[in-house]
Parts: C-alpha cells; structure tokens; sequence
C-alpha cells in the first residue's frame, strides 16, 4: 500500500469520523435546545473530535500535558489566584444541572448549554474513534445510533429522520470501505496500480450508497403513525414507562399550542363537562413541584351549576409585569394575614397557557414572556404557555393559622364579593327537598358559618364511599341528589360538588375547584405531580377570615388550619424548616420581605442544608488523592511492566532452545504489527512471509537475514525440533534490528508506551 493511498485512507476515515460525530451530536443539540450556528457547531465539532481522536491515539502526550497543567494549576492556585474551588463548583453545578435534567426536573441552564454540547461531543467523538481508529467492529455504532434517532424521532423531533438516513450513507459507506481494506492485502501483489484500483472502488461505493438510501428517502410516506391500538394497550400496561416516552405535539413549545387548563384533559371526567362515571386516571407526571410544603395547586374555578354540569362566568383579567407584585394588600395587612411563601413548577410532557398557584398568588416569575393575565378568583394565565421542560416561579401569600387570623382583627364581609351571587347560586328547579332537609339537619343548632362548614364537610368525609368507577348519573337527575341518597360513593368530583351547593344552600359563598394536588414529598422539598393528582375541592368565603380551602373527599387528609396542626402537617412532611420566602420585586418593594439573588427558577438551593466549610475539606482531600493517583498511575504502570517484561525475558533464556525461537518469531511478528503489517487470520507462515517479506528488506545490511529466512528458522524448530547453533542469535539480531525500525516509525515515548504499558 503506497504512501498516497495510505493518506487518502487518513483522509477518508477522518471525514467518516467527524461526520458521523456531527450527525448525532447534531441531534443532540436540539433535543436540548442549542441555539448556534450551523457552521459554528461544524467548527467545534471538527475541532473537539480530531482532538479525542489525537489524545486517544496519543494518550502518552494527553498524560505529559495534564500533569503540565496540574502542576502550573496547582502553582498559580496557591500563589496568585484560588480558583480550584470555583472551578469544582461550577462543575458540581453542571452536573447538578445534567442529573435533574435526567430526571425531568428541570432544563438545562442557558448558561450551560454550550459546555454541556460539548461534554456530548467528547463522549460521542471518543465513542466514534474507539471504533473507527482502534480497529474494533463498526457494527458498534448501530444500537447507539439507531436507538438515539429512534428515541428522538419517537419524541416528534422530524429532523431524526433525514440525520439517521445521512448516518446510514455514512455507515455504508464506512462498511464498504472496511471490507476493501480486508480483502486487498491478499491481491496486493498482483495489482499494478492500486491507486485507479481503489478509485473505481470509491466511486462504486458511493453511488450504491447514496442510490440507496435516495430509495428509501422518495418512497411514499405519510406522518400519521400506525394505529395499532390493541398493540398500544398491550405494551402500556406491560411497559407503562413507554407512555412516558412520548412527548406529543401539544407539549412542544416549536409544535404544538397550548390552552388553558381544562378538567376534561385530565381523564377525570368521561365528557368535556358532564359530571360523574367511572374514569381511568394515568400516572404519568407532568409537573415537579419545588416547594417547603405540600400544596393545591389551583388552575379553574367553577360557579354556576345546572343540576348536570359547573360553569365558570367569565369576567375582563387584568394585566401585570413578571415578578410585580399585584398584592392589593398594605405591608401591615400581610404581616397581620398572611406570610410569603415560594414554589417553582416544572413541566414534564405537559403544556398549559394557566400557571397553577395554591391561593393566594401574590407575583410570578419565568423567563418566558413578559406579563401574566390575573383573572377572577385569582386565577393565572401566561398568554405564551408553559411547554414542556420549562418553568415558572410563583409567591403566595399564605394565610396564617386560623387562630392566629382571628386575634388579627381581620374583618372580610360577604358584601365586600364582586359578584356575590355567583358563589351563592344554586339552581331552584333541581335541588331537591331531601336535599335541602339533609344540610339543615347537619348543621342544625349551629350559628357560626365556620363550624358549618366543618360539620358538612365532616359529614361527607365520613358517610360516603370512595369509589374512582361509580355507575354514571341518569340523565334527568340532580348530581347532587344522586349522589348523597342513591349510589353514596364517586370521587372528589362527586364530594366537592355536593359540599359546595349544601353550603350555598346555607348562605355560604363557595366556589368549586379544579387542579392538581402535589402533598407526598418525593425527596427533600421536591413534589412530583401525575395525572391521577388531578383534584377538585371547595373553598368557602367565612366571615371574617375571607376565603378558606377545605377538604370533603375522605380519600385525603383534611387541611390543617389551627397553628398545631399545621406544625404537625409540616412535621409530617418536612424534617427541618426552610425559608422559602422571596422578593417579587416591581412595585412594592418595600411591602415585601428581603430576598436572595438566586434564581428563580430550577431546584431551589435553600431545600439542601450542605455544611459548607466540612464539605469543602472533603472535596479539597478527594482532589488531592484523585491528582496524586493520577499522577502516579503512569509511572506505577510503566515500572510494573518493565518488570514483567524483564522477567518475563530471563524466564525465557533459562527455556529451551525451541521455546526462544518460538517466543523471539512472536516478538518479531508483533513488532510488524505495530507499524502496521500483522498477520491475517488464517494466513500461513509463509503466506504472510511472502506477502511482506519485501517490506522489511534492507539491501545495506547484507549479513542481515531476510524475514523468509527467519521464517524457515522458526518452522523448522516449532515443527521439525530442528536447532542449529547460531539460530538463536540470528533471531535475537532480526528482532533487534525490527525493534529499531518501530522506534523510528513511532517515536521512541509511543514505542516504550505501547511496550511497557500496553
């Protein structure tokens, strides 16, 4: 093989290897969401990956540099700027940051996402070179290629489907090429001019390759995918985390549109508004919660009901900046009322243009748009949407325990409600006598609007059945009435509906509520939310502490409301208190209590006590001893074999003639090898002899053996136990004089490299 056809091999390999990094990095990029330039990503690509590929092949000189920079690291730490400690915290952040990205629980940081592609590019790229440049089978990058475009395009990224069948030219190509390589070594004595050879075959691959994956890419196709649904059922409820796989349209900020809340795209309801029957409730999560406590999230408020169905009346919302404080409340009255409390919401596979808010929401922040919509019932909406893997942050101002308020002096009256009667509204011609004799008789010798409250919702907590498959209501008959004397079981739907109108029924303001509920901690300060969260419950208007949230569905626990039982709750949930409290910012500053400069958004930092000062002593130990080992793991290497080869050496001189002879010819034959001549499977003595013999002839060392020669010395001592005097030492002579050849063809740091440590 002659110097040019060997660089056009370089050149050609080189060419395979960054392109096929790039096509998957590439897709990579989007699934992340990189921002940059085609040609810039081309750049760092080319670059990073020829760099893996030097130090892969070089990795004595990537050893030399690091104990360079380690030194002069350590140099200019200590005696100009500490920056080791920094640096160990921008990292540990980083991988922070990838980990909970891993597990749905937020993006990847803006500020991270270069260097995060790039950590991408180094993995793929020392992936790729393994393979292509360590001579392993190329078969290897098809269940990682396959199975991440599969993975993307099953997640509706449509660029998956051109970057696989690019790969796949690539990888025909790649395999053309491979064989090539194989078969001319047994032809390369009879081909004249390999160069025309080896174009022919270049461009016969290339066609073949391109014509076909040009077929597969202009035969008919259609986007809507194969629907298979007994299929679908079966791998679901077998594999249910395959459902979890599938990010759908609507959840992609570039694809789909996303709308306000809806209870009927939930699952708990078996029509878009109709009420009761039996529903199948999915366990997918769509939301992590980052909070101190659990928490109702709130995303519709009903009002009207017709004896079937709840209706909402709409009214004009107001407009407000992110992160204004749209509290109409004096700096007196909060602290007398209320205190603030902060959670972050993060989407998974979900979008909603409403940002779900325990009550009472007080200001928002997201890097998302510019202004919240604040309707009726202190309701949120985002004109933009939260999509898929994106975020908001949200301050509460959480009433403070029932006792607490009372000795306040806090004084809300029910006149004081815009539209009163839509929260007192119940539809005369449906309620039914039984119904209205049931509420009087529960609440009977009881003045106050508080303990009636309690009363009905105690009474339905505890004389009626939880049951998510009910028999659906019969048309022409009140929900509630159904209800509470006929079937006696159904789910939170069933017990807020009811409690709402037998409060209304009792002059009681009620509203009826729909979201999700996020109570059971999955970690520290962390709440996942799923599908079968979705909930409804009701919120009355007591005088005077306005309005409350309670709790009529028996399947989960009351809400704690007197300051022990919201210790307790607290207890129950969360070892250690955390200050969550945070500056909206806008407006009334001075109204609000002081806050960090952290961000807003992501995992918050205050939900981890790290022990800062003992910590740092650790990681400071663990550097050190992972620097000392990494600095002595070459010289250890390099010594313990020398000492094996040199033992291995006077073993073999206290051998057996024949024993010499035959370990001199394998030393020999690897050193061939190493410079790029090994021998073949199933290639003989002398066929391998005669198919390189000519390669290692030198015409200036006349007394010196030609390789045919050393080969009969061998097969006649391994075969015929035939030695001769001087055999020993023509061998010895042969290897000494190939041994130097490899020094000058490698370089004596990668000749006692792959010696001593390889």
């Amino acid at each position: 093989m002659d110097r040019i056809h060997k660089k056009n091999q370089a050149r050609i390999y080189n060419f395979l290897y960054v392109s096929l990094v790039f096509i998957l990095v590439y897709q990579f990029g989007l699934g992340i969401g990189l921002k940059l330039n085609l040609y810039l990503q081309l750049i760092l690509v080319l670059f990073i990956s020829m760099l893996v590929k030097f130090f892969l092949l070089n990795p004595f000189i990537l050893y030399i540099l690091s104990i360079i920079g380690l030194i002069g690291g350590l140099i200019i730490n200590h005696y100009l700027n500490p920056f080791i400690m920094p640096l160990y915290e921008s990292l540990y952040s980083l991988f922070q940051n990838i980990i909970n990205n891993f597990m749905g629980k937020e993006n990847i940081n803006t500020d991270n996402l270069l260097l995060y592609w790039s950590l991408l590019i180094i993995l793929v790229s020392l992936y790729n070179a393994y393979i292509l440049f360590k001579n392993k089978s190329i078969y290897l990058l098809l269940p990682v290629y396959i199975a991440a475009f599969l993975y993307y395009w099953y997640t509706f990224y449509d660029q998956a489907y051109w970057l696989i069948s690019s790969f796949f030219i690539g990888f025909i190509f790649l395999m053309g090429l491979n064989r090539f390589l194989k078969e001319v070594p047994k032809f390369e004595n009879q081909i004249h001019n390999i160069s025309s050879f080896y174009e022919l075959w270049l461009q016969t691959a290339v066609k073949y390759g391109i014509i076909i994956v040009l077929l597969a890419l202009v035969l008919p196709k259609n986007n809507n995918y194969i629907r298979w649904s007994w299929l679908q059922d079966k791998v679901v409820t077998h594999f249910p985390f395959v459902e979890e796989l599938r990010s759908y349209d609507a959840n992609q900020r570039d694809r789909g549109q996303a709308s306000l809340f809806n209870f009927s795209m939930t699952g708990s309801t078996t029509s878009s508004s109709r009420l009761g029957g039996p529903v199948n409730l999915s366990d997918k999560m769509i939301m992590t919660v980052f909070s101190s406590e659990g928490n109702y999230l709130r995303g519709n408020v009903q009002h009207i009901y017709n004896g079937s169905q709840w209706q909402r009346v709409r009214k004009s919302p107001t407009y407000h900046s992110l992160r204004e404080n749209f509290s109409s409340w004096s700096k007196e009255d909060i602290e007398s009322y209320y205190s603030y409390v902060n959670l972050t919401i993060h989407y998974n596979d979900f979008a909603s243009t409403t940002l779900f808010s325990p009550y009472k929401p007080a200001y928002v922040n997201s890097d998302i748009g510019s202004k919240i919509l604040l309707k009726q019932d202190d309701l949120l909406e985002l004109p933009q949407g939260i999509y898929d893997g994106e975020s908001y942050s949200i301050g509460v101002q959480k009433p403070h325990p029932y006792e607490v308020l009372l000795s306040s002096g806090v004084n809300f009256r029910k006149v004081d409600i815009d539209n009163l009667e839509i929260y007192l509204q119940v539809p005369e011609d449906k309620i039914t006598e039984r119904t209205r004799a049931l509420v009087t008789g529960i609440v009977k010798d009881l003045e106050d609007d508080y303990d009636k409250t309690l009363a009905i919702e105690t009474y339905l907590r505890k004389n009626y059945s939880y049951n998510l498959y009910p028999e659906p209501v019969p048309h022409n008959v009140d929900f509630v009435d159904y209800f509470l004397f006929e079937s006696q079981e159904g789910y939170c739907t069933y017990y807020a509906t009811a409690m709402a109108i037998m409060l209304r029924l009792e002059g009681i303001p009620s509203r009826y509520v729909e979201g999700y509920l996020a109570l059971v901690p999955s970690g520290n300060g962390v709440y996942e939310v799923r599908e079968n969260n979705t909930h409804t419950w009701v919120e009355a208007f007591i005088e005077p502490l306005g309005w409350l949230q309670f709790e009529p569905t028996p399947a989960y626990p009351t809400i704690a409301r007197t300051e022990l039982n919201q210790s307790e709750d607290k207890g129950e949930t969360n070892d250690e208190e955390t200050n969550t409290d945070r500056e909206p910012s806008q407006n009334n500053l001075d109204d609000m209590p002081e806050i960090s400069d952290d961000s807003d958004l992501g995992f918050n930092s205050d939900f981890i006590d790290y022990n800062k000062s003992s910590r740092k002593e650790i990681i400071t130990k663990v550097i050190t001893l992972l620097l000392i080992g990494f600095i002595l793991i070459l010289p250890i290497r390099y010594i313990i074999g020398f000492l094996k080869l040199t033992s291995r050496e006077k073993k073999v001189k206290k051998s057996s003639p024949v024993k010499r002879v035959v370990y001199l010819y394998d030393q020999t034959v690897s050193l061939m090898g190493l410079i790029g001549h090994p021998q073949e499977s199933g290639e003989t003595h002398y066929e391998y002899a005669d198919r390189i013999g000519y390669k290692f002839y030198d015409p200036s060392k006349k007394n010196l053996k030609s390789f045919m020669d050393i080969t009969d010395i061998f097969v006649r001592n391994k075969y015929g136990n035939d030695t001769r005097d001087d055999d020993i030492v023509i061998l010895e002579e042969y290897r000494r004089n190939i041994e130097n050849r490899v020094k000058n063809t490698m370089g004596r740091l990668r000749f006692y490299y792959r010696k001593y440590l390889k």
